[in-house]
């Protein structure tokens, strides 16, 4: 009688060692918005791909490790700043309650200054995740600035 209740010490223990490796989304917007930032400019795919997905929840939870690192390396090489600043937001999004914007302008360090929006959403555990971050808009890192 007694393996029974060590098997589920065991199982909690694996259950519990598994998802703690992954620091959770914040619960907030902008908390959300700024850990991304950061982890966009230390290029710590990890951490991205935790705080970016859908309402399903953390990409690095339910996408494929190598399609999520390829998406990300494009994204953090789009995104990767000097510095940044929240120009406007978070905004509503038209018909969608779960979802806000941010228009956030990255500092380049070529010289370059780009807004673009950032969309998060609320997914189904509360966490805000970062959901579209408009890449036609952010305009090619490695070109020069634009008139």
């Amino acid at each position: 009688m007694t393996p029974r209740p060590t098997l589920l010490v065991a199982l909690a223990s694996l259950a519990c060692g598994s998802s703690g490796s992954l620091t959770p989304a914040p619960q907030s917007l902008n908390e959300t918005l700024a850990q991304f930032m950061s982890a966009v400019k230390a290029n710590d795919l990890k951490r991205m791909g935790a705080l970016w997905g859908t309402e399903r929840g953390p990409a690095g939870a339910w996408m494929k490790a190598e399609e999520m690192n390829q998406r990300l390396a494009v994204i953090q090489r789009y995104l990767n700043h000097a510095g940044y600043r929240v120009v406007e937001g978070p905004l509503p999004v038209p018909a969608q309650d779960n979802q806000r914007s941010f228009r956030v302008e990255l500092q380049r360090s070529n010289g370059c200054n780009v807004v673009l929006p950032i969309d998060l959403i609320r997914a189904r555990s509360g966490t805000w995740l970062v959901l579209d971050v408009h890449l036609d808009v952010a305009g090619n890192p490695a070109a020069g600035c634009k008139p």
